[in-house]
């Protein structure tokens, strides 16, 4: 089929051009988009979501337990000394969806020469499911601080 374009003169190649852009036009609004939107609209790609949870700020249970997972791995991590102390009753809480949750808080650590000094830090975190006091249903996604204020 190509040697026979090839050998097709010259004068044929804009309106073989324009046909070709024609048909590219046509299979694409006829064929292509549509099949793409009716994949869109199944539910090929919906991942059922088993609970309904708002999303924005909130405080419960599973929050509770959130925290208690970042100030662990905060430990753990060696981010912070084993003598700081974090202040649980000011802590934020938000729902990002999909089970993913920012904790802010603040936390009270010693700073050499200068005593104690309080950072806020926020940690991402993220709950695989199952029991929320198992640590292991709990995926540290990020963990950030402020530079220290000193008191």
């Amino acid at each position: 089929m190509f040697d026979k374009l090839k050998s097709l003169p010259a004068r044929y190649s804009m309106p073989l051009l324009a046909v070709f852009i024609v048909l590219l036009y046509v299979v694409t609004n006829k064929v292509v988009v549509p099949l793409v939107m009716k994949v869109m609209d199944s539910e090929l790609f919906l991942v059922p979501d088993e609970e309904h949870e708002e999303l924005g700020k909130i405080s419960n249970q599973r929050t509770d337990f959130a925290l208690l997972q970042c100030k662990a791995a905060m430990k753990d991590e060696n981010q912070i000394p084993e003598t700081a102390q974090f202040d649980d009753s000011i802590y934020e809480a938000w729902a990002l969806g999909g089970r993913t949750y920012v904790i802010r808080s603040q936390v009270t650590v010693p700073v050499e020469g200068q005593g104690m000094a309080t950072r806020k830090y926020a940690c991402k975190i993220q709950f695989a499911g199952g029991d929320v006091g198992n640590a292991e249903n709990w995926s540290i996604l990020g963990i950030d601080f402020n530079e220290p204020a000193s008191e």
